[in-house]
């Protein structure tokens, strides 16, 4: 592994721990009215404190073993991560396509180190590409239950010469044909983003689908 990929791992891995003890901060301290402007400040410093600590013991390892993780483990990341982009994108799960890269990058990069054989690497490839599509779909169930319960139900939308009114079936409408249309295309990336890295690594004739 070289220095750069293990810098790499190290800020994705890295950045979990930090990014759910502010999580976890935020939602005490709202939920015991603690937070204020003056407090703050104090309660991002005490998740950026924890979140350090939990890196300093774990991150090492973690980085040193990131091709031998546990796949719940991993999964459980990448659910992580993709509801950050579903956030990042104000409900527009567009962002999660470079979550799905990512997967498939570690994926391509994991049948490298492993030296998984022809077989492995087409299985592989194509169960994460599945459940990227899958965590998309998720996503978008999310997207059209904040629609349901976030007041856009008659809300008027109106695009170039396109205009509806959002209603129950709309909504789901939407979800339905736009979450497929998505997840096709996420399951899509995803393996080519897999392929191509194993191919920058050197390893060719294992990734046609036979």
């Amino acid at each position: 592994m070289s220095k750069v990929e293990a810098v790499i791992l190290g800020i994705l891995f890295g950045a979990v721990p930090i990014l759910l003890c502010l999580l976890l901060m935020v939602i005490i301290g709202l939920s015991a009215n603690l937070i204020t402007d003056e407090t703050g400040p104090y309660f991002a410093l005490a998740a950026l404190g924890m979140g350090l600590v939990i890196d300093i013991i774990f991150l090492k390892r973690w980085v040193k073993a990131a091709y031998r993780l546990n796949n719940k483990f991993l999964g459980a990341i990448y659910v992580f991560y993709s509801i950050g982009a579903l956030g990042f994108g104000m409900g527009v799960p567009i962002f999660n396509f470079t979550v799905g890269i990512t997967a498939g990058v570690y994926t391509g990069r994991k049948m490298r180190h492993i030296r998984a054989d022809d077989k492995q690497r087409r299985r592989n490839i194509k169960e994460t590409a599945l459940f990227t599509a899958v965590v998309l779909m998720a996503m978008c169930c999310l997207t059209g239950l904040w629609a349901l319960v976030g007041g856009l139900i008659g809300a008027r939308f109106e695009i170039l010469v396109l205009s509806f009114t959002f209603t129950v079936p709309v909504i789901i409408g939407c979800v339905i044909s736009g979450g497929l249309i998505l997840c096709i295309l996420q399951y899509w990336i995803t393996t080519a983003a897999a392929k191509i890295t194993l191919k920058l690594s050197g390893c060719r004739g294992g990734t046609h689908d036979g």
